[in-house]
C-alpha cells in the first residue's frame, strides 16, 4: 500500500512543478513567441494552455476552500471528458492573440493562487474522497496530482525535446 501523502507534499508540488516550468521558460524565454514550435503552437501557447487547465484545479481548491461548487474557466456545457479538443481550443482561442509577458504573468498569478487554496484547506480534508461531491468519490490531493502530471506527462518532454533541438540547430561542427 502506498504511504498516504501530505499536505506539505502537496504544496511541495505545486512548488516543484512550477519551479520545473519557469526553467523550461528561462531556457527558451527568447523563443516564447516562435510560429509554429508545437504544431501551429507557439511555446507561450503551450504554456497559456497549461494555465488554463491550471485555472480549472485552481477553481476547485478555491471552491474547497470556500465550500462552494467550482465554476471552470470555460463555457459551463463543455464536458471535461467527452470535449477535451473543444476546450483546449477554447484556452488557444482565449490567448493566441495574448503577449508572452502576459501569458506568463496569468501562469504565475495561477501558481500564486493554486498554492494560497492549497495552503488554507485543512490537511484532512484534501485526503476524504467525499469532503467533494463534484470530484465523484476522488480526493482533492487528485487535484494537484493531475495539474502535475499534465505538465510532467503530456507537456514537459515535449517541452525538453524542442529546447533541446533548438540547442543542437545552434551547434556547430
Amino acid at each position: 500500500m502506498e504511504p498516504r501523502q501530505t499536505k506539505a507534499q502537496l504544496l511541495d508540488t505545486v512548488r516543484t512543478t512550477r519551479a520545473d516550468l519557469e526553467r523550461l521558460i528561462a531556457a527558451g524565454e527568447d523563443r516564447l513567441e516562435e510560429p509554429n514550435a508545437f504544431g501551429s503552437w507557439t511555446f507561450a501557447d503551450v504554456i497559456a494552455h497549461l494555465t488554463g487547465w491550471r485555472w480549472l484545479s485552481v477553481a476547485r481548491m478555491e471552491a474547497a476552500r470556500d465550500s462552494t461548487v467550482p465554476v471552470p474557466p470555460w463555457p459551463s456545457h463543455l464536458d471535461l471528458d467527452e470535449d477535451v479538443d473543444e476546450i483546449n481550443e477554447v484556452i488557444y482561442a482565449a490567448n493566441r492573440d495574448r503577449a508572452a509577458a502576459e501569458v506568463l504573468r496569468d501562469s504565475r498569478e495561477s501558481f500564486d493562487r493554486l498554492e494560497a487554496a492549497l495552503a488554507a484547506i485543512p490537511e484532512d480534508d484534501l485526503f476524504d474522497p467525499t469532503r467533494v461531491p463534484w470530484l465523484n468519490g476522488r480526493p482533492l490531493a487528485a487535484v494537484i496530482d493531475g495539474m502535475a502530471n499534465h505538465f510532467y506527462e503530456e507537456h514537459a518532454p515535449d517541452i525538453r525535446a524542442w529546447l533541446d533541438g533548438a540547442l543542437a540547430e545552434g551547434s556547430t561542427s
